[in-house]
């Protein structure tokens, strides 16, 4: 008799799945690809990266120029129904924006999209601090950012674990931690705090400051922002983390959080 797991995969649609890996595979570093490295981003044959290619550009989610491939505005849909439905634009956006201009510094609303940080929002506010042009659906690393800590401090200390035995640790500045032992210390000092924050390991200079939103048994949901590391008038972290949770606190009664 077949387990619960073949029962499951057999209602799989496993062509459906190669083309939104297709999809996935423009993922911000270049703004096209060509079918060679499709198929080296998704792991599919050539044959397959072509199939999908071609579908999604028959649908109007990809144009071709010659040999490359691009992404159309048409992807933005999928998002916008996401967000539409649960009143970001509404509820969460100007929650981020004015707590962004009391702090002088961008805030980003992220979850975890399995080994990586997903942005939800980010928000609009000018002239801050600190800058880093991200947007809705950007994607960052867990290991060496404060976003990805906090996130990983809302699981299990065995999956945390094993995220970063799977991630292979990469450095990206000369201030990134190097060990795993290291990395979970943190993670388990931003459970126990209810913060946490990185010093230049994901940008040099840069630190960066994290609180939780949700709470156990809700999907992970975290703040963030950054600020420059030493700059002569710059606000101390304190009052940046006490500024996201009292954000994270008015975003929770909105109540759109509950809805993820």
């Amino acid at each position: 008799m077949p387990d619960e797991n073949t029962a499951q995969n057999r209602n799989l649609a496993s062509t459906f799945a190669k083309g939104l890996a297709v999809l996935e595979a423009f993922d911000g570093l270049s703004p096209s690809l060509t079918l060679a490295e499709i198929a080296r981003a998704t792991g599919q044959d050539r044959a397959a990266a072509r199939r999908g290619a071609l579908t999604l550009l028959d649908m109007g989610y990809l144009r071709q120029d010659d040999r490359h491939f691009s992404l159309t505005p048409k992807v933005l849909s999928i998002a916008g129904g996401f967000l539409q439905a649960r009143g970001f634009g509404r509820l969460v956006q100007p929650v981020l924006n004015r707590h962004a201009v009391t702090l002088d510094t961008e805030i980003s609303l992220a979850t975890r999209d399995s080994s990586a940080v997903m942005l939800l929002a980010q928000s609009t506010v000018t002239d801050g601090l600190v800058s880093q042009g991200f947007t809705a659906g950007s994607r960052l690393p867990l290991l060496h950012t404060s976003l990805g800590r906090m996130l990983l401090a809302g699981a299990p200390d065995e999956v945390a674990a094993r995220i970063i035995s799977q991630s292979g640790i990469p450095r990206p500045t000369d201030h990134a931690l190097t060990t795993a032992d290291e990395i979970l210390t943190r993670i388990r000092a931003a459970r126990r705090d209810g913060y946490t924050v990185t010093d230049s390991e994901f940008e040099p200079g840069i630190i960066g400051l994290a609180v939780p939103v949700t709470g156990p048994g809700a999907m992970p949901v975290v703040l963030g922002s950054s600020l420059p590391r030493g700059r002569d008038g710059v606000l101390a972290p304190d009052p940046i983390l006490k500024g996201l949770q009292r954000c994270a606190a008015e975003l929770r009664q909105t109540g759109v959080l509950d809805r993820l």
